[in-house]
């Protein structure tokens, strides 16, 4: 079997974790099928938030097929830029399609009936909070803020795929999108904050399309008021279909940001791009957005955001290898914690190209060359479902800077063991440069 390049950075993280080879971790991938079962009650638009990720992420990870089952005749009820009445139809269009057979894994999403000796997981969510856990023990409620409906489904799909593993010891998880102090104040309902009115986003890969997709199911009133500026200077290859959401079949060669500004126009924000790298001599005019949302690979990138000229950069990064894949990191920059600082002593770790002694990258070896080999190992392991949550994380905080909030200076976690994510004390952001472009409207019909 030849290497797939749509899916050698998820099938790295089988090879690289259960020594086997790519054709056997391109083989498993292939034939592991997921099915997204929708309650009669699951109708708000956080719960359409969620089937929908859970279909985009989850059709890159349950590469045999997505389908979407049960209450999918309801009007379509998200903010994303769907052209679907229907939310069945919503569902096909961001990739569901159906498949022969039982599913590998199934998420329930609203209360359905299940068997009993199948293995499934449900959503919840409650005011910031989201998580997963058995589907009967799982409520919804009717949510208008479809950021936990993302995280969410996120979740889901990341402890699906942690079973299909064998690593999958229990159905509960939790994510807390708003940090407060404990005791002395509630968090904001969602009608209540500000939504982020100008950004400027540095890197258009797999966060950087996380990124996109969670602000555009953010319910704007008018959507033509929010400001973004795009800067990437790469283009989409097959190895970007597995990790990043807007990514589709027929994208290949395509500046990433190009594929970012279609999307972003769709949803109607006034968009200008930039094709090339940030450079340290560049400065912002008085106009540009002062908030910027970074989510590059490299340390010394990040370095050079320090010299632009934005008032806060809200930081975002993933773990690399089969290890630590589902790791995110979610860090503020201002004034008082400036990035250059932060990262001062970091430097990028040069990419090995020497070949491991194990069969699977010596049969690789043999198959496509030294050059092809070595750029498979060099290559990061990355999971769109990570993505996604690190970016509803990122998008959170951007609102609580927006509204005037204090919220964590950062936060580190792994999907696979959300209680022991560390989140630092919570503090005032100098972000004095901050748009908003006002609160959250209803799309519920």
């Amino acid at each position: 079997m030849a290497l797939d390049r749509h899916v050698s950075r998820l099938a790295k993280i089988l090879v690289d974790s259960e020594q086997i080879t790519f054709d056997e971790a391109q083989g498993r991938l292939r034939a592991l099928t997921l099915e997204i079962v929708v309650g009669p009650d699951a109708v708000s638009p956080a719960a359409h938030a969620a089937v929908l990720t859970a279909v985009s992420v989850g059709r890159r990870t349950f590469v045999g097929g997505v389908r979407v089952i049960g209450a999918v005749d309801q009007l379509h009820n998200s903010a994303f830029p769907l052209s679907s009445a229907a939310l069945g139809d919503a569902a096909t269009e961001v990739g569901a399609h159906d498949f022969e057979g039982v599913p590998s894994r199934r998420i329930v999403i609203g209360t359905a009936p299940m068997p009993e000796d199948d293995w499934s997981v449900g959503v919840w969510w409650n005011g910031w909070r989201a998580g997963t856990a058995h589907p009967q023990a799982c409520v919804c409620e009717h949510s208008g803020n479809p950021l936990v409906g993302i995280a969410a489904a996120a979740l889901a799909v990341g402890m699906a795929f942690q079973a299909e593993r064998g690593q999958c010891f229990d159905l509960r998880s939790e994510v807390e999108l708003w940090t407060t102090v404990e005791g002395k104040e509630d968090a904001p309902g969602f009608s209540e904050v500000f939504l982020p009115g100008a950004l400027w986003l540095i890197g258009l890969g797999n966060l950087g399309q996380a990124f996109l997709w969670a602000l555009a199911a953010l319910p704007y009133e008018n959507p033509s008021e929010v400001s973004l500026v795009l800067q990437d200077r790469d283009k989409i290859s097959e190895e970007n279909w597995a990790t990043s959401v807007l990514v589709g079949d027929d994208t290949y060669g395509v500046l990433k940001t190009r594929i970012a500004e279609q999307w972003a126009l769709r949803k109607g924000f006034d968009v200008r791009r930039i094709d090339r790298m940030l450079a340290a001599t560049d400065r912002l005019d008085d106009a540009d957005p002062r908030i910027a949302l970074c989510g590059v690979d490299k340390i010394e990138a990040r370095k050079r955001l320090a010299s632009i000229g934005f008032d806060c950069i809200v930081d975002a990064g993933l773990g690399r290898s089969a290890s630590d894949f589902d790791r995110y990191r979610v860090t503020i920059f201002d004034s008082a914690r400036p990035i250059d600082k932060h990262f001062a002593n970091q430097t990028d770790a040069k990419t090995d190209d020497e070949i491991p002694q194990v069969h699977a990258y010596q049969h690789l070896l043999g198959e496509i060359g030294r050059c092809g080999a070595a750029e498979v190992v060099g290559a990061s392991v990355a999971a769109p479902y990570v993505s996604a949550l690190a970016a509803v994380v990122a998008v959170s905080r951007l609102i609580a800077i927006t509204s005037g909030c204090k919220c964590p200076s950062s936060e580190v976690g792994r999907l696979s063991s959300l209680n022991m994510r560390r989140v630092a004390p919570i503090v005032d952001i100098d972000a004095r440069g901050a748009r908003h472009a006002g609160n959250p409207k209803g799309y519920e019909r």
